[in-house]
């Protein structure tokens, strides 16, 4: 995992990654599913002249299967189409949120498409203010709140966003506690790239805030957390990035317990960013 340095933040992995091979896959297989539907097509014109030798009620029977066939696949390729467009827009949004993230100032790191046990993490973001862990969202509309639920245009939004963004931080403070590193609890942050987002206090415990005002918010942020804590947290996630993709065990590294320093003072509170 390789991250480069300079005035800015330190970032690691390209954002958006993950999500451009999901969405040059599901092209691929769009296309894969119209060459079968093209190519039974062409031997079912081959095959006419034949099929007509075994009498009109065979024929008509052919005819009739293979225009159902023709539909379900074009349908399938329809939908598998319709996912590689979903996915591509969710790939602007992360990389649009990353970019952003890398003009922060040196002294933050940000990790892009961190695999963890439990999915992919959109980006992870590391300082002296804390650790966030920030899920992108490229839904368009107002975003609003009504008690714990997030709308959209008023609706009901069709997924738990908030869920979501709970199981990856707690993903990351089970990898950091497992490692021996601090058992922090990561603030989960729920990024919009093209709503109106009208929502100003957490929900259940989650920020959600649009693009526009996400460095404000970083800048905003009180500094708490030593340096020597957030560099042993950025080297925890850069040994272990690859370790649930892979599903092949790193070189142990020589345990050394952070928190447990007495120099550093590790506190985990619901307020804490």
């Amino acid at each position: 995992m390789a991250g480069t340095e300079s005035t800015r933040a330190t970032v690691y992995n390209k954002a958006g990654a993950g999500v451009r091979k999901m969405e040059n896959s599901r092209w691929l297989t769009a296309l894969f599913i119209l060459i079968i539907m093209y190519a039974g097509i062409y031997f079912y014109t081959k095959s006419v002249k034949a099929i007509a030798t075994l009498g009109l009620p065979v024929a008509l029977v052919v005819f009739v299967g293979i225009i159902h066939w023709i539909k379900a696949l074009g349908g399938k390729a329809e939908a598998v189409a319709d996912r590689a467009i979903d996915a591509r827009r969710g790939a602007v949004a992360e990389e649009a949120v990353g970019n952003l993230l890398g003009e922060l100032p040196a002294g933050y790191f940000v990790v892009n498409d961190f695999v963890s046990k439990r999915g992919n993490i959109d980006h992870i973001v590391i300082s002296t203010k804390g650790i966030l862990t920030v899920e992108t969202k490229s839904h368009k509309g107002v975003v609003t709140c009504e008690g714990e639920m997030l709308k959209r245009d008023g609706k009901p939004i069709e997924k738990d966003f908030i869920k979501q963004a709970w199981a990856e931080a707690y993903s990351i403070r089970d990898l950091l506690t497992e490692k021996g590193v601090c058992n922090l609890r990561p603030q989960p942050v729920i990024v919009f790239t093209e709503a109106d987002v009208q929502v100003k206090e957490k929900v259940r415990g989650v920020k959600i805030i649009g693009i526009k005002d996400l460095h404000a918010f970083l800048e905003g942020l009180p500094n708490w957390m030593s340096e020597r804590l957030s560099n042993g947290i950025i080297n925890c996630l850069s040994s272990n990035q690859y370790y649930y993709r892979d599903r092949v065990p790193k070189p142990k590294v020589v345990p050394h317990n952070i928190a447990s320093d007495h120099t550093e003072k590790v506190v985990v509170s619901s307020t804490t960013i």
